[in-house]
């Protein structure tokens, strides 16, 4: 008798797992057909963090899969898409029952407008160009007042939407100091193949500043001749700050 029981108890073990693995198999097929009701469809895409962007032309581009399950639906394609957008920096997916896609976006930061084969394109600090898809449209409330950079070739271009990272790196130092130091005028840069830079400020006053060295020095001496010239640009041809121990002002 002692050894018949011995046998059953050496058998429960495995009768149990038996029966879990049944039963777990019944969660995992219930769980499968309850996930695949009609009521998970996808018919519903919201696209939050737009500013300069469009929020329904994103949704356009994005092409998710309306009408697949929100569970099973690959978002590859989608993400494919959103990628080629150079005016999106950063994006992701959340899927929220019951039929709900959240594609929430960080956008590039315009810093200033670059002419290039005559054609004007929106830049931010790491180069990327973010209007040159046909397909996109920015809507930037202070363009007006992003500073103009000339003078850049093509042949500084990587592909079709961002600048050689020489070049890049250069631009965001240029303009902060500038913008920053100058307050709110308007200014057109013209880089001049980096050894002559020059720019034009409200459209008016020409200032000289040579190479990017001692960017900063050239600047506060600026500030000062602009106190003294308050008033009277119209009548200056170009101020001369390349030499900061040695600033010229040209009249006209």
């Amino acid at each position: 008798m002692a050894r018949t029981k011995e046998k059953k108890k050496k058998k429960s073990p495995f009768l149990k797992f038996l029966l879990s693995f049944f039963l777990l198999g019944l969660l995992g097929i219930g769980g499968y057909y309850f996930l695949s009701l009609p009521i998970w469809k996808i018919q519903e895409v919201v696209v939050t963090g737009t500013k300069i962007l469009s929020a329904e032309e994103i949704r356009s581009l994005s092409g998710i899969p309306y009408g697949e399950n929100l569970f099973w639906a690959d978002f590859t394609h989608a993400q494919k898409n959103l990628e080629k957008i150079s005016a999106i920096e950063k994006f992701n997916f959340y899927r929220i029952p019951p039929g709900t896609v959240l594609i929430k976006i960080k956008e590039r930061e315009p810093i200033a407008v670059v002419i290039l084969e005559n054609k004007s394109a929106v830049v931010d600090r790491e180069g990327y160009l973010l209007n040159r898809s046909p397909k996109i449209s920015l809507s930037i409330s202070n363009l007006e007042e992003l500073p103009v950079i000339s003078g850049i070739s093509t042949y500084e271009l990587i592909g079709e939407e961002k600048i050689n990272p020489r070049v890049a790196y250069l631009l965001p130092n240029l303009i902060l100091e500038l913008s920053r130091s100058l307050g709110s005028h308007k200014i057109h840069l013209e880089l001049g193949n980096f050894e002559n830079m020059s720019f034009l400020l409200d459209d008016l006053l020409r200032v000289k500043i040579g190479r990017d060295e001692n960017l900063s020095e050239k600047i506060e001496i600026l500030k000062g001749l602009l106190k003294e010239l308050a008033g009277r640009w119209g009548q200056v041809e170009y101020v001369d700050v390349r030499f900061p121990n040695n600033p010229v002002v040209k009249y006209r």
